[in-house]
Parts: C-alpha cells; sequence; structure tokens
C-alpha cells in the first residue's frame, strides 16, 4: 500500500510539472470579433509618463479598447502642449491611435491663461497638433472677452486661430 501512494504523488507531480511547462495556463487569447471591446476599464485614470515627468493624464467613466480605438464617456484629459498646460472635456472621446481625436457633447477645451472654447464636437489631429471643429458652432471666452463663430481650427504649436462667421465682443482690458 505504501508503495502505491508514493507512485501516485510522483504521477500528479509530474503532471503538476508537464501542465505548467505545456500547457500554458498563463496565456490567454484575445477575443477577435467586431463590436466587442478587448478590454474594458470603469472609473479610470492613466497618466502618460516620460523622462521630464507626468505630461498627460486622462481619467474617463469608462473606456473600451478596440483593436484601432479607444472610446472614453465622460472624457477629461489634462496634457502638456506647446504653449501650456491644455484641458479638454467630453461626454465622448474617440481616440483613433496615433491619428487623431474625436470630441463630442459638451466639449470644453481650457488653457492655464484664461481662454476657454465650447462646442458641440472638437476634433484634435495630432500629427498636425490642430482643434477644429468642422463646420460646427463655437464659443471662445477669455476674461469678460467673448467669440462667437462656426468652424474652428486652432493651430497648438503657434497658437493661430482661423475660424468663419465671427461674431465677437472684445473688453479693453483683455486686449
Amino acid at each position: 500500500m505504501d508503495l502505491n501512494i508514493r507512485h501516485f504523488i510522483f504521477l500528479l507531480f509530474v503532471l503538476a510539472f508537464s501542465a505548467i511547462f505545456f500547457l500554458e495556463p498563463y496565456h490567454v487569447s484575445p477575443v477577435v470579433k467586431r463590436g466587442i471591446p478587448q478590454v474594458a476599464f470603469i472609473d479610470f485614470e492613466s497618466y502618460e509618463i516620460e523622462k521630464d515627468g507626468v505630461t498627460s493624464h486622462l481619467k474617463g467613466k469608462r473606456a473600451e479598447k478596440f483593436p484601432r480605438i479607444l472610446r472614453v464617456e465622460r472624457a477629461q484629459l489634462v496634457h502638456l502642449a506647446p504653449r501650456g498646460e491644455e484641458s479638454v472635456r467630453a461626454d465622448e472621446a474617440i481616440f483613433f491611435l496615433q491619428e487623431r481625436i474625436e470630441l463630442k457633447n459638451n466639449v470644453h477645451l481650457a488653457k492655464s491663461d484664461g481662454w476657454r472654447l465650447d462646442t458641440d464636437r472638437l476634433y484634435y489631429i495630432i500629427g498636425k497638433k490642430l482643434y477644429t471643429t468642422r463646420g460646427s458652432d463655437f464659443t471662445i471666452t477669455y476674461g469678460k472677452s467673448v467669440v462667437h463663430g462656426k468652424n474652428l481650427y486652432y493651430y497648438q504649436k503657434s497658437g493661430k486661430i482661423r475660424a468663419e462667421s465671427i461674431d465677437a465682443k472684445i473688453a479693453e482690458e483683455d486686449m
């Protein structure tokens, strides 16, 4: 009887080690189906850290990661831009990896100097460092100055702004 128990324990030991090395129980195959996210996050925060420190901070209520896009609900993004810190808030943000970001519904872009843009749709072209409303109406406030318009192009690197159908009320103290 004693010999049979030793053989049984040895057999279990051999099977356990062979399962660890050959079956790869730690490996999970990704699900590749249309419409089903690869990963989903609830109430999350993400930081982009470089050698100089934190350069971006993304916060959201829910995020779904698909093969080429990241969709975030109630997105809040703060990042260091060439002309200071910028923060963007939107009900929905879609990140097309390394191409562009589409911000939809209740969009607010604010710079650290007090400049603020409000619109329903805003697109950010990553390679050109360009914000555009692509035909949507916008409102810019800076101090007591208010500018309404359509089809805004804001070049982040140079700070230049181009727009159509502008109606502006500029306060003297903001000049």
